[in-house]
C-alpha cells in the first residue's frame, strides 16, 4: 500500500445537531481521532439527519471545521435513484448489474452528489477511506471506488437488507472491516466469507465525564419510578413492542410504575395509558443522563443492533437494563458484564420486571457491573489505542498531521 497521508470518514450526516447512535460516533470518532493528532477529515453530505429528509441543503456545501475537524460536504440528491450517474470505474459486475428494484433502492439511498465519489477517486492513492454506516449508498459506492483503500465500520445489525449481494459484494472489495461488538463481526464473517485476518473489533468509545443527577431529574419531570428508553421510537426498534408489552404489563401490575420514551420521532401512545407511558421528546444531553441516573431500569426492546449506546450510558449511571433475547449483540454485553437480564416474550418480560422491581439491591449490583465494564472497555483511550492497532497489524502507518498536509480549506 502507497504512504497514507490522511484518513477519512465518510457518513451520510455529520453535525453538531445530528441525530442518529451511528451519526453521533462517527462525529465522536473523528473529534477523537483529531485530538490524538491524527490526520482526519470528513466526507458527507448537505444534509441534515434521517429524520430531516426534506433539508437536503441544511448545511452549506464545501469545506468547513466541526470542533476542529475538516469536513467537507457535497449536495444531497433529492429523491431515490440517482446514483452516481458517471462512476470513475465499472463497479458492478456483472452478475449484479441487473439488480432487484429493492437493492438499486438501498444503494442509491442515502444518495449524494457524483462529487462525493470523485474525490474518492482522485484521492485513494494517499488516503484510506472509513464508510459507515454499511447500508446507505455513501458507503456502497465509495467503498466499490476505494476498494483496497477503504476499510468499513459497518455498524451492521442482522436485518434483511444486510443479506443482499451488494453488500456481500461490498464487503469484500473493501481492505477490511472495524466491528463495534464480537457478535457484529461474527456476523459479517458468516454472511460474507470476511477473512479472520481483515476484521478487527474495536468497540465504541463513550464520553465518561456524564454525571446524572436523578434528584434534579424527578424535580423537573415526575417523582415515579420508571422504566427508560432513548433513541428512535419505531419499530426498527421494536419500541411499540415496548408500550405494548408495559401496558400489558400494567394492567396485571397496577402501581406508580412508568415508562419514559426519549427520541426525536413520533411516538403513538395508547389513549387509555397516556398517564403511564410519558413521552419526553428529545432530551438534552444532561436530562438524558439525568434520567438514567434516575431509572429503576433501562429497557432496549431492538433487536438490530451493533453496539447499543442506550444500554452503555444507563450502566454508566448505575442503571441495570433490560433487553431482547433475540438480539444477539445486547444479550453478549448482559452476559459479559452481569449488568442485565433478556427476555424472549411476555412472559418472560414481566418475570425479568418482578425480579428486578423486588430487589433492589440486585439492581443496585448489576448497574455498578454495568459500570464497570463500560469504564474498563469503552473509554475512548482504550478505543483509540484498538483502532491504531488494527491499522498497524494491516501496515497502515497511522498518518500525524504534523507529518501530513491537512486537506486545504476552500480546495
Amino acid at each position: 500500500m502507497n504512504k497514507v497521508r490522511q484518513l477519512a470518514l465518510i457518513v451520510p450526516w455529520y453535525g453538531l445537531d445530528t441525530a442518529g447512535g451511528a451519526e453521533r460516533y462517527a462525529r465522536q470518532l473523528a473529534e477523537n481521532l483529531h485530538q490524538a493528532g491524527i490526520a482526519i477529515s470528513v466526507l458527507t453530505t448537505t444534509s441534515r439527519d434521517v429524520f430531516s429528509p426534506a433539508q437536503n441543503d441544511y448545511y452549506p456545501a464545501g469545506w468547513q471545521e466541526v470542533n476542529g475537524v475538516p469536513v467537507l460536504r457535497f449536495p444531497a440528491w433529492a429523491k431515490v435513484g440517482d446514483g452516481p450517474k458517471n462512476p470513475p470505474a465499472p463497479l458492478l459486475p456483472p452478475h449484479l448489474a441487473p439488480l432487484s428494484s429493492t437493492e438499486r433502492h438501498m444503494i442509491d439511498e442515502f444518495w449524494a452528489d457524483d462529487g462525493l465519489y470523485e474525490y474518492v477517486a482522485e484521492h485513494r492513492q494517499d488516503t484510506l477511506f472509513f464508510p459507515m454506516p454499511y447500508i446507505w449508498g455513501t458507503s456502497f459506492w465509495s467503498a466499490l471506488i476505494a476498494q483496497e483503500r477503504a476499510i468499513l465500520i459497518p455498524c451492521l445489525h442482522d436485518e434483511p437488507q444486510a443479506h443482499y449481494g451488494v453488500y456481500q459484494h461490498m464487503f469484500q472489495r473493501a481492505r477490511g472491516a472495524l466491528f463495534n461488538t464480537l457478535p457484529e463481526m461474527q456476523l459479517a464473517q458468516r454472511l460474507y466469507g470476511l477473512p479472520a485476518e481483515w476484521s478487527r473489533v474495536i468497540g465504541v468509545g463513550l464520553d465518561m465525564h456524564w454525571q446524572g443527577d436523578a434528584q434534579r431529574f424527578r424535580q423537573k419531570f415526575f417523582p415515579e419510578p420508571f422504566i427508560f428508553y432513548a433513541g428512535r421510537r419505531d419499530q426498527g426498534k421494536r419500541v411499540p413492542l415496548l408500550i405494548k408489552l408495559f401496558c400489558a404489563y400494567k394492567d396485571r401490575h397496577p402501581g406508580p410504575l412508568k415508562l419514559a420514551l426519549a427520541g426525536k420521532n413520533p411516538v403513538s401512545i395508547p389513549l387509555e395509558f397516556k398517564d403511564s407511558v410519558l413521552d419526553l421528546g428529545y432530551l438534552s444531553e444532561q436530562d438524558k443522563h439525568d434520567a438514567y441516573a434516575a431509572a429503576t431500569l433501562v429497557c432496549n426492546p431492538s433487536v438490530v443492533e451493533s453496539f447499543s449506546l442506550v444500554i452503555m450510558e444507563g450502566w454508566l449511571q448505575g442503571a441495570p437494563v433490560l433487553v431482547n433475547a433475540a438480539c444477539d449483540v445486547t444479550v453478549w454485553h448482559c452476559r459479559e458484564s452481569n449488568g442485565g437480564l433478556y427476555f424472549q416474550d411476555y412472559a418472560e418480560f414481566e418475570g425479568c420486571l418482578n425480579y428486578l422491581l423486588e430487589r433492589p439491591q440486585v439492581r443496585e449490583r448489576m448497574g455498578a457491573l454495568g459500570r464497570a465494564y463500560v469504564r474498563q472497555n469503552y473509554a475512548w483511550p482504550e478505543v483509540m489505542q484498538r483502532f491504531i492497532m488494527a491499522l498497524e497489524e494491516w501496515g497502515v502507518p497511522v498518518p500525524y498531521r504534523g507529518a501530513a498536509p491537512s486537506p486545504q480549506m476552500g480546495d
